[in-house]
């Protein structure tokens, strides 16, 4: 079959050896398309180099879908090479049948004159298989407003949408890390609390009960010189290991509490609240909706929502001043949501975007690994209020009452 090469209207030349866009103009073939004067201008070369190189399938068609031009993209993505397909239907060759009457409809808009983009259809490839293309279709037009033929370029959807996939995959493999990274720390923590609680707590413990024990003795034996400095010193001792007991309890309690596990969140955060008190004189008022007392948290959103409320009580005592802080639990739509409230110095914004504020990034990414959302914001002078809210279930017996609200005495 003797096909004859020509150009596209004046400024795409097509008789290049690098393969750019390979036109048919046999009788039948679209015989309404006027082949253009043959021009040479320079520009002729970078239109035929952007077809021979362009990632896209650039196709020369005939109103009625007959291929007048296929260039090296569409044989790369088809399968079918330029001199397999000219003079052929393109509806029938490589077009799903589900697909070929809309396509037919589309190709006689563009005809028309209407100018189409972003039209996502699948070209049926050699093998079977079919590859989704976004379509851009116009109009080509001669030096003299005759219709050469119809441009249509399509650009492969499959390799960005599997590179979308690839990246979710890849985002959803991080964070499922991060979870499993975050939840063996917290059994770490655990660990380490207990056997803190086990051997240093009971050694400290006994030494306290052999110290008491050797203060008695002194007491009873006759005075001998020194006997008195002696007894100074045991309970200078004695007072010392008071102090160690009451710091361990202290890291036991932040390392993981035990009511945490025992008896759940809403009994952990009062604690926290009490003991936030005690230290700082600060009052705290702990507000917790009645039907989470029956709400099963799992463990690991139970420990978030608390180390979330144990560091902006932390950042409340060191920058806020504050005089009151409110702490609330509560759920709807599905969601848990801790908030925590105060009335300090209100943190700014360069506050929150300073590079070292690790606290804040911290709580961000401890709450969005259970896919819920941390915010926090504040007014000059009135005070800082930050939310946590996590993915909840609902639970297995709701029980009706009016919020409690609670002062730490």
């Amino acid at each position: 079959m003797n096909r004859q090469r020509t150009q596209l209207g004046t400024a795409l030349s097509l008789d290049s050896p690098s393969r750019g866009l390979r036109r048919s103009n046999q009788a039948g073939a679209g015989s309404s398309l006027k082949p253009a004067i043959h021009q040479r201008e320079p520009i002729e070369q970078c239109y035929r180099t952007l077809l021979g190189v362009s990632n896209s399938a650039i196709l020369l068609l005939s109103p009625d879908s007959i291929i007048l031009g296929w260039n090296r993209s569409a044989e790369i993505i088809s399968g079918w090479m330029a001199d397999e397909v000219l003079g052929r239907s393109l509806v029938e060759l490589c077009l799903p049948k589900e697909t070929r009457a809309s396509f037919r409809i589309t190709l006689a808009q563009v005809a028309e004159g209407e100018e189409l983009r972003g039209l996502e259809f699948p070209l049926q490839v050699r093998t079977g298989s079919q590859t989704m293309l976004s379509w851009n279709l116009t109009r080509v037009l001669g030096t003299h407003g005759d219709l050469i033929g119809l441009m249509a370029i399509g650009t492969a959807l499959g390799s960005d949408r599997g590179m979308e996939e690839e990246l979710r995959l890849a985002q959803a493999r991080i964070l499922s890390e991060a979870s499993r990274a975050e939840k063996a720390a917290e059994e770490e923590r655990g660990r380490i609390a207990r056997e803190l609680h086990d051997e240093f707590g009971q050694a400290l413990t006994g030494l306290k009960f052999d110290m008491a024990w050797f203060s008695r003795k002194l007491l009873l034996l006759p005075a001998p010189t020194g006997s008195r400095e002696l007894l100074n010193k045991v309970q200078v001792m004695s007072g010392a290991i008071d102090a160690l007991l009451k710091s361990l309890r202290t890291t036991i309690a932040d390392l993981r509490p035990a009511m945490l596990d025992d008896l759940g969140l809403a009994p952990a955060l009062e604690s926290l609240g009490a003991t936030f008190q005690h230290r700082t004189g600060v009052r705290c008022l702990v507000e917790v909706e009645q039907e989470l007392s029956s709400m099963e948290l799992p463990s690991e959103t139970s420990a978030a929502l608390f180390r979330v409320a144990q560091e902006l009580l932390t950042n409340v005592m060191r920058h806020a001043a504050a005089s009151l802080v409110r702490i609330r639990l509560y759920q709807g739509d599905g969601r848990v949501t801790l908030e925590v409230t105060d009335d300090g110095k209100g943190i700014t914004r360069e506050r929150m975007s300073k590079p070292d504020s690790f606290g804040i990034r911290g709580m961000h990414e401890r709450i969005s690994l259970l896919g819920g959302h941390f915010s926090i914001g504040g007014v000059l002078g009135v005070g800082t209020t930050a939310r946590a809210s996590v993915p909840g279930r609902r639970p297995k017996a709701l029980a009706d009452g009016p919020v409690a609200e609670r002062s730490i005495p």
